[in-house]
């Protein structure tokens, strides 16, 4: 029977056929963590709390905190792994209150290298990173993926004002693996603006560490004495969609009406134009 339909009268619909309209419907929403799933370690030990997600179009619970533990000098992902090479068993009998099925298909681990299989298309196995991390002998450093844990939204509030215009007082966003812009929330004095930055251009050579940048003309809403108004030109700076991302003020200057010249801004105008948000975007 070449033609079927799943959504029908006794059709018979199998956990692949789901899967795979979940994540069809899912589009960007599918391999993201639904809630929870934070991870912590304490010495080589590595808690992860409880949480969903949908992984490849298979919605997966963590129903308590779970502890893994790493091994010493190692480098790897904290994974929630689909195996589909194994097979799931059961105890008790079916159709009665004592059955009980267990999947041995799911795990929550610990994994050196990544394994992405596309599972809807004859893959067997699927390896989804919540957090990287990195053991001595004696601890974890643990990175959250932030890819993993949202395709859109908000990812640092706050006040970073433009006396930030140095790689010592960078704000650090963490791991923006897959991010394609940057939404920035600006207030330059009484003005308020959306800037986005595109970060997703790896050819970009602005700069060796500072890929992007986003130099924006703000008008500024109050004349001054004398009938003048001012012209601000702020400059961010990005280090682009990789782990450790960091952002930072280019430069903040401005320039009178009627006149030619910049000038530079001092202490004062810095600390009144700064970024309220951040928000990402895949």
């Amino acid at each position: 029977m070449t033609l079927q339909g799943y959504q029908f009268d006794k059709a018979k619909v199998t956990p692949e056929s789901d899967a795979q309209l979940y994540s069809y419907l899912a589009q960007s929403s599918d391999n993201k963590v639904i809630s929870g799933l934070t991870a912590t370690a304490t010495g080589l030990n590595v808690y992860v709390t409880a949480g969903k997600a949908l992984v490849q179009g298979r919605l997966v619970d963590n129903g308590q905190q779970m502890q893994l533990t790493a091994q010493a000098n190692k480098t790897g992902y904290v994974c929630i792994t689909i195996d589909l090479t194994q097979d799931n068993t059961s105890t008790g009998t079916p159709g009665t209150s004592d059955y009980v099925p267990v999947n041995n298909q799911l795990r929550l681990e610990l994994v050196e290298v990544l394994n992405q299989q596309d599972l809807n298309n004859g893959g067997l196995i699927y390896t989804f990173p919540l957090y990287s991390y990195v053991s001595t002998g004696a601890t974890v450093t643990l990175t959250k993926i932030v890819a993993s844990h949202m395709k859109k939204g908000v990812i640092w509030t706050g006040k970073f004002d433009a006396n930030a215009n140095s790689d010592s007082k960078a704000l650090k966003l963490g791991d923006l693996t897959g991010v394609k812009y940057l939404h920035i929330d600006l207030l330059c004095y009484n003005k308020f603006l959306r800037i986005t930055l595109d970060i997703s251009n790896s050819y970009s050579n602005y700069n060796l560490k500072w890929k992007y940048v986003s130099q924006q003309l703000i008008p500024e809403m109050e004349v001054l004495s004398g009938g003048a108004y001012r012209v601000w030109e702020v400059e961010i700076l990005s280090t682009g969609a990789i782990s450790n991302s960091e952002l930072r003020f280019g430069m903040l200057r401005f320039m009178s009406g009627g006149s030619s010249a910049w000038n530079s801004s001092d202490s004062n105008n810095m600390s009144n134009t700064f970024v309220t948000s951040i928000a990402v975007e895949y």
